[in-house]
């Protein structure tokens, strides 16, 4: 009784040594063939996880690349509309403002002035001179290439009410 079933079939001639090697051999390769059926499963999903991420990486830097080539075809545009809009300036008054914490001067006429004050004109700095620029362009700009503002008339800084001489005030047109 000590014998497996395999000795007993093969003491009592029902099989020979060779359909027994055949079938260990066969058992042998369905289990190798289970084991790798699973580590290929494995594998496949681990690269098919690694190509997803691969592309979830390419569509991001594409569409901040894609992004980056828009910001810069609107500011190109924005520069093209502050030389095509600029107003001459070429008067005998000198304006004043405060442009990267520092002052500024350009010559205006007295017109010019007006409307810089009035916010009817505003000053755009392209290609290393500033420049004259209608107001009704402010608002593209702020919006497409605030860096090219210099100067508005939104950006003059609130008059401070002082007490100190209620009766005298210091009008807008004085001249230093």
């Amino acid at each position: 009784m000590a014998d497996s079933l395999r000795d007993q079939l093969m003491k009592a001639g029902l099989t020979d040594e060779q359909s027994v090697r055949k079938t260990r051999s066969q058992k042998r390769k369905k289990r190798r063939q289970g084991e790798s059926d699973t580590e290929q499963e494995a594998a496949s999903q681990a690269a098919a996880q690694r190509e997803a991420d691969r592309r979830a990486r390419d569509r991001t830097l594409n569409r901040h690349q894609q992004e980056a080539r828009e910001q810069e075809a609107r500011e190109k545009a924005a520069r093209a509309l502050v030389v095509d809009n600029e107003v001459a300036h070429d008067g005998d008054e000198r304006f004043q403002f405060e442009h990267n914490s520092r002052i500024r001067p350009i010559n205006v006429s007295t017109a010019q002035r007006k409307a810089l004050a009035a916010g009817q004109l505003a000053i755009a700095r392209t290609r290393g001179r500033y420049r004259l620029i209608p107001g009704t362009l402010v608002e593209r700009l702020r919006a497409d290439a605030p860096f090219l503002l210099a100067w508005t008339a939104e950006d003059k800084p609130a008059e401070e009410e002082s007490d100190d001489y209620p009766d005298h005030p210091v009008p807008d047109d004085l001249m230093w």
